[in-house]
């Protein structure tokens, strides 16, 4: 069954990175500090085998500077794909680790985290998301403690 579900979830990656690169058009996220971010709903899904759940797919692009706030995805799995560009991702109590085109990163449910483009060229990104249908797809938190 884990096996199963594994071979599902990265056959979705696949198709979903396929979807991503045709697809052009962004839509502004929020109107506040995070304006340098757009994002883009490409869908969501009942996620098969669990009614409780769904997938929610995205694609995002970050411009040089964008910072978002920390965060979780209350219950929700993520896997992110770096379409573009570097991307720098933290994740509590762990140091800055930098994604480049080509790399994908999986986040635990629960796990507080940020992302953030330090460079001068935007950062293209692809998120598949398994959250349940009743919570919200995130949720900010304050800053984690620094060591």
């Amino acid at each position: 069954m884990i096996a199963t579900r594994a071979l599902m979830i990265r056959t979705l990656i696949v198709a979903m990175i396929l979807v991503a690169l045709g697809a052009g058009v962004n839509l502004a996220r929020e109107p506040d500090a995070q304006s340098k971010v757009e994002s883009q709903q490409l869908f969501v899904q009942p996620f098969a085998g669990d009614p409780s759940k769904e997938i929610s797919v995205q694609s995002y692009t970050f411009q040089p500077g964008a910072v978002l706030p920390w965060h979780i995805h209350p219950d929700a799995e993520e896997i992110a794909y770096v379409i573009q560009g570097i991307f720098t991702f933290e994740r509590a109590g762990e140091a800055a680790k930098m994604l480049k085109s080509g790399d994908a990163d999986y986040v635990a449910p629960n796990v507080v985290h940020r992302g953030m483009n330090l460079g001068t060229e935007p950062v293209k990104l692809f998120v598949v998301r398994i959250k349940p249908k009743d919570k919200p797809l995130m949720q900010e938190v304050p800053a984690p403690a620094q060591p």
